[in-house]
């Protein structure tokens, strides 16, 4: 049943492409919290990440996106619970955008398996610096009369929330989730206004163990506004659920190697480099670091389920 399901989503999602307002990740299988707060309870162990993404290299103002994830297990009342912080910080050219969610989870204990149900709250600062240019000539309105200065500094900060399903297995995941659920607006001017458009996502992963050491990881992760969409499917080869490699294609857009190691510290690093293959000919550089507190990975007989070590 879990391979049919993951089959439906990987064959459904390819039919649709491209991408929006929330910003672009490569390694999306290691940053699920903040896309899905329910995420949050998924995780045995307290843990942290950040992810460094330097998109479109050589571009002036090209986006520079920073994320930090802190997951915390909570046990209470006979079941289980998950807390979570998700900071991330998008430049892309005039924006400069800061979003802050603390997100709660719970854990529904199912026969193969544990079903989460989250949600989240926080708030999103946009800022707005910049001249606005216009092109000279009868043709075109001037900035005064259009918008009524030249510059614009303005930054403004509206509620955001979010919610999740999760659900977990011994050697598959998936997920959906909405954010910016009430589609908050955010006025810069009378004249400038935007609002943070309704994202949904899908994610979903395998692993199959192909010897003692050696497993692959397909996933895919699928994201849209209802106007536009886009789609990653990756495929990771691990050996001794430490070291690992792959590629992702992200339709339309790039292709993406990757590689990994876990040390037994409980420190993992990840490295993505994407090559466009779309008319944006630049790479991209992705950076990834995470720490696990007290896992001690010497141990085979792991009593946490998590989807880096299934």
């Amino acid at each position: 049943m879990k391979r049919i399901i993951f089959c439906i989503m990987f064959i459904c999602f390819a039919l649709i492409l491209r991408a929006q307002q929330d910003p672009q990740f490569s390694q999306n299988m290691f940053n699920i919290l903040s896309v899905n707060p329910a995420y949050a309870s998924a995780e045995k162990d307290m843990l942290v990440s950040v992810i460094n993404r330097q998109q479109w290299v050589g571009f002036d103002n090209a986006p520079l996106t920073t994320v930090v994830n802190l997951s915390v297990p909570v046990k209470f009342g006979g079941t289980s619970h998950g807390l979570g912080l998700s900071i991330v910080r998008d430049e892309l050219g005039f924006e400069k955008n800061t979003g802050v969610k603390f997100s709660y989870s719970y854990q529904n204990k199912m026969n193969n398996g544990s079903l989460h149900f989250g949600v989240s709250v926080g708030f999103q600062n946009n800022a707005l610096k910049g001249d606005w240019f216009v092109p000279e000539g009868n043709d075109f309105t001037s900035v005064q009369d259009d918008l009524g200065s030249a510059t614009i500094d303005e930054g403004k900060m509206v509620l955001d929330p979010s919610l999740g399903f999760f659900y977990l297995s011994d050697n598959f995941y998936a997920g959906l989730s909405v954010l910016h659920v009430t589609e908050p607006s955010v006025a810069y001017s009378e004249s400038v206004e935007i609002y943070l458009a309704r994202h949904y996502y899908a994610t979903a992963g395998y692993t199959l163990k192909l010897d003692e050491t050696w497993e692959v990881l397909p996933s895919v992760f699928y994201k849209t506004d209802a106007v536009v969409s886009q789609i990653d499917i990756n495929s990771l080869l691990r050996y001794n659920k430490k070291i690992w490699g792959g590629v992702s294609y992200r339709v339309d857009d790039a292709i993406v190697g990757m590689v990994g190691v876990l040390f037994n510290n409980g420190i993992q690093i990840g490295y993505a480099y994407d090559i466009s293959t779309s008319k944006i000919a630049k790479a991209s550089h992705e950076f990834l670091l995470t720490y696990r507190f007290n896992t001690k990975l010497e141990s085979r007989n792991q009593k946490y389920k998590s989807i880096r070590f299934l």
